[in-house]
């Protein structure tokens, strides 16, 4: 495995995505105490205190030199993971909160719960492959070419089409006032309030920056990447039973 993922890097495209062809295979889970791996929403092997190893629940017993790299391997995952899914939560947040204070002293309270509602359920679609919560952090299966794509594509996308619907509703509430008081719309008017096309530019230039962020941290991404393969590679030939758990691999 680690061979033919270090044949990908040394063909590679310029592009950073495609020069990181690698991925997770599985989800990863990492706690203060633990990091799990898992397959099918089920923990597969597991690390705890980035000393002890579990497969399917079967404590394997490591000698003093398998427990080191199992060490080296539980410190690069615990780097890389909650490094990689700040960066993609932190987007989500960023443009949602841009929205949120869209929202903020528009319409009555039944409104601004059917709004909040909406943005609830679009956090949760949006981050259900980067979760964070506190010092735990899940990362899903998917390529460091998939996340690019997510910055740069889908996420801009859910977030364009999410103001859309959330300007939409602002618009109908701010009519209803109108309709119910004297007062121009100069007077109803939030000054939070911005136009449509103003809050996408305001959301996509944010998301810009941070997408900027993942490409200048690309090589030293790809570097862990690397180191992990190859530690890993290491661990499954002192211990057989990881074989069929290969956590990071090639992905053309």
């Amino acid at each position: 495995m680690r061979w033919c993922v270090m044949f990908c890097l040394i063909l590679s495209c310029p592009g950073w995505a495609d020069e990181c062809a690698m991925a997770f295979r599985h989800g990863i889970l990492i706690s203060p105490e633990q990091i799990r791996v898992q397959s099918s929403n089920r923990t597969v092997f597991q690390i705890n205190h980035d000393r002890q190893l579990f497969i399917r629940g079967e404590w394997i017993t490591l000698t003093p030199a398998e427990q080191e790299l199992l060490q080296r391997y539980s410190h690069l995952l615990r780097k890389f993971v909650p490094e990689v899914v700040s960066i993609a939560v932190d987007s989500v947040e960023l443009g949602l909160s841009a929205i949120e204070s869209m929202l903020s002293g528009i319409g009555d309270s039944s409104q601004q719960e059917e709004w909040q509602q909406l943005i609830r359920e679009s956090t949760y679609q949006l981050t259900s492959r980067f979760v964070r919560s506190g010092d735990h952090f899940y990362l899903a299966p998917q390529s460091l070419h998939e996340l690019d794509s997510f910055l740069h594509g889908e996420l801009k996308h859910q977030l364009k089409t999410l103001a859309k619907q959330t300007v939409g509703a602002v618009w109908e509430a701010l009519q209803d006032a109108l309709r119910q008081t004297d007062d121009n719309f100069e007077r109803t008017e939030s000054p939070s309030w911005q136009p449509l096309a103003e809050l996408v530019t305001k959301i996509n230039a944010g998301l810009d920056q941070k997408a900027g962020e993942l490409e200048e941290k690309s090589a030293l991404f790809c570097q862990r990447l690397t180191e992990l393969d190859q530690i890993e590679s290491q661990l499954q030939q002192r211990v057989p039973q990881l074989m069929q758990y290969d956590v990071i691999i090639a992905k053309p």
